[in-house]
């Protein structure tokens, strides 16, 4: 006996989604590949940003980082907030607060520089570059 018509796709998507959730390996990956995958987000003084960067070192008075084929830099004094963007990974069983969390950013490591003053600016990014070392 067949299923009816409208409970086909259900059924489909439901199998496809245990499928992958048995397949080898797939318990142990997490969403997150380690420092190479991670992505930041830089928001300066006056208001603007630069995102999908990735963290290379600390030059002087400025933070050296690479956006796509390009370095950068951006001086410390001028660093509003550093925000690590965490993959969000949602799932089966566990309800959808992946999602949620994604676009709140509630799941980001965020460190707020405003009331920083220049020495311990400098001392935090080089602590984040000690627990996220750029990627040789």
């Amino acid at each position: 006996m067949r299923p009816p018509r409208r409970l086909l796709v259900p059924l489909i998507l439901t199998g496809l989604a245990l499928l992958a959730w048995t397949l080898p390996g797939a318990a142990q990956d997490d969403g997150f590949r380690g420092h190479e995958d991670e992505r930041w987000q830089i928001t300066l003084e006056n208001g603007d940003y630069i995102w999908d960067i990735r963290l290379l070192r600390l030059s002087g008075d400025s933070l050296l980082f690479r956006q796509a084929d390009t370095v950068g830099a951006a001086r410390v004094g001028q660093l509003r907030e550093l925000r690590l963007i965490r993959k969000s990974v949602v799932r089966l069983g566990e309800g959808g607060g992946g999602a949620m969390s994604a676009l709140t950013g509630s799941d980001d490591e965020v460190y707020d520089m405003v009331t920083m003053d220049f020495a311990t600016r400098l001392r935090t990014i080089q602590q984040v570059l000690l627990v996220h070392p750029p990627k040789p």
